[in-house]
């Protein structure tokens, strides 16, 4: 086995994985709500101990190491600026609290949360994701109706028209947010944390402002050109171990 190739094939799979992900962050620059996807590495262990062989290492590989692997990804759940736009049901976090919603009845298993504030009154009368469609829960995780008219949010949530209270608009926090998922569309996977969550006593809901992204394009193209050419880079040791190996084999293989 050409212990340098596998190594640089592990690092080439790493840039490229690292690639997609500052191609998405790039693309949602602009998308309000958007928490920047970050990569994190971990370094590969020598074969020998990843495959639990009791054979003597060669000392020289196994000072080599493994390469690396990418670790999952995780988004940044930094506070992005709040972009003032008048709409009546545009809505912005400022804190570590999150928007529910579900496309059911508010069911634990069918809750997805959510940064983005564009909310709108759907054909039901009922708030919702101007995107997804898909209701907003209070904080008994039930949909809020919202009658045609003026409408009121307070810094707490608390959905008015006139004297009438119509409900609370649920604001949650996770504990744990490295297990939270992306599923696309500003929405958010839960998983196992859906027991876990708790009312966001730490956010603040204002009216008529959105979340901004918070990729930092600059950074994201510099970040490009870096992994473009540490791409290149692997590419080359591969194409330059493999033709190594091919000149050992022809030289070596030839019966004298």
């Amino acid at each position: 086995m050409n212990y340098g190739f596998y190594q640089s094939a592990t690092g080439l799979m790493t840039q490229v994985h690292r690639l997609q992900v500052a191609s998405n962050n790039l693309a949602n620059s602009e998308t309000f709500g958007f928490k920047a996807d970050q990569v994190t590495t971990a370094q590969r262990l020598p074969a020998r101990l990843e495959g639990g062989f009791a054979s003597d290492p060669h000392y020289m590989l196994e000072m080599l190491g493994g390469g690396q692997l990418s670790d999952p990804t995780r988004f940044m759940m930094q506070q992005g600026s709040l972009t003032p736009t008048q709409g009546e049901l545009d809505l912005a976090i400022d804190g570590s609290g999150f928007f529910m919603v579900s496309d059911g009845a508010g069911r634990e298993a069918d809750i997805r949360l959510t940064r983005d504030g564009r909310f709108t009154r759907d054909p039901q009368g009922e708030l919702a994701m101007l995107g997804t469609g898909m209701k907003v829960l209070d904080d008994r995780q039930r949909t809020i109706e919202v009658p045609p008219g003026p409408l009121t949010v307070g810094p707490d949530g608390l959905v008015t028209q006139g004297d009438e209270e119509l409900g609370r608009i649920g604001m949650v926090s996770i504990p744990d947010t490295n297990s939270l998922r992306k599923i696309g569309d500003s929405l958010i996977d839960p998983g196992s944390q859906v027991g876990e969550m708790v009312q966001a006593n730490d956010s603040t809901l204002w009216q008529g402002y959105l979340e901004s992204s918070t990729v930092k394009p600059v950074l994201e193209m510099a970040g490009l050109v870096e992994i473009g050419r540490a791409v290149e880079a692997n590419a080359k040791l591969m194409q330059a171990q493999d033709l190594l190996t091919g000149q050992a084999i022809n030289t070596f293989g030839k019966v004298t």
